[in-house]
């Protein structure tokens, strides 16, 4: 039985108590604060990245060893973890992911671009090429290079045509990132379109194939690895397709250039 000093006491108790501020309404409904969202600025060889998202290893993630450059869009990030889940559900076998952008992105060694965070290289599927016997796959501890046969240049390995393909049709089949390029060697693109065709791929994706993957010009033909690149996100008003290019000297420049040549 609760005596009128036992409910007198009680009260005061509450009324002296400090004053508790309500938890943020996040905090309320047991969820943390949303992350700021990714942004890709400026182009892929002259940009940067704000809030990016790094990529980590996983039981369908490899990163290649060695690589510090793990960091992208949330788009870039969410299109190979995706990619990768679907690999390692078809092949049981991990997708081997190389170099993104730096955790603010600009300039980084060994690339060109890769400055703007949709930018990353996935390395490509082997097999062992025995005079005999049955072949395997490989796990890579380094890119290695394939000739237009898919033989690597020390005749110990072939290009995994099947599962590279499989690689590329994911990305370009992804429905939430939209791929721009995928830079690899002209005889490989050859390689991997006539295997599609072969296994009777999806027509549009065949299609999308055929414009998206092509050598790229003035560096490596990318004979030992893939070069993805997506496009810019509709909500990244400050990412800029393409590629930068200097502006040319001014005129007086070149003209004292030229004749300087003479």
């Amino acid at each position: 039985m609760i005596t009128a000093v036992a409910v007198f006491f009680w009260a005061l108790c509450a009324a002296s108590a400090p004053a508790l501020a309500d938890p943020p309404s996040h905090a309320r409904r047991g969820r943390a604060a949303p992350e700021p969202p990714s942004r890709s600025v400026g182009w892929a060889n002259h940009g940067r990245i704000t809030h990016g998202r790094r990529i980590v290893p996983s039981a369908s993630v490899r990163i290649l060893p060695g690589r510090v450059l793990a960091w992208g869009t949330a788009d870039l990030v969410g299109l190979l973890e995706r990619t990768a889940l679907r690999v390692k559900r078809q092949f049981d076998a991990p997708l081997t992911v190389g170099d993104l952008s730096a955790r603010e992105g600009g300039a980084v060694g060994r690339h060109r671009s890769h400055q703007s965070g949709r930018d990353a290289d996935v390395a490509f599927f082997a097999r062992t090429d025995p005079p005999h016997g049955r072949s395997h796959p490989v796990v890579l501890e380094d890119y290695v290079s394939f000739d237009r046969d898919g033989r690597s240049l020390d005749g110990a390995m072939r290009f995994d045509t099947a599962r590279n393909w499989f690689v590329v049709q994911s990305l370009l089949a992804d429905p939430r990132a939209h791929v721009e390029r995928i830079f690899v060697s002209t005889v490989l693109r050859a390689v991997l379109l006539r295997h599609a065709r072969e296994v009777h791929a999806p027509a549009d994706i065949v299609e999308r194939a055929e414009r998206i993957l092509v050598q790229p010009a003035r560096v490596s033909p990318h004979d030992n690895h893939f070069h993805v690149r997506i496009a810019c996100p509709a909500a990244d008003h400050g990412c800029r397709t393409g590629v930068w290019l200097p502006p040319p000297p001014p005129r007086h420049r070149r003209r004292a250039r030229s004749a300087t040549a003479r």
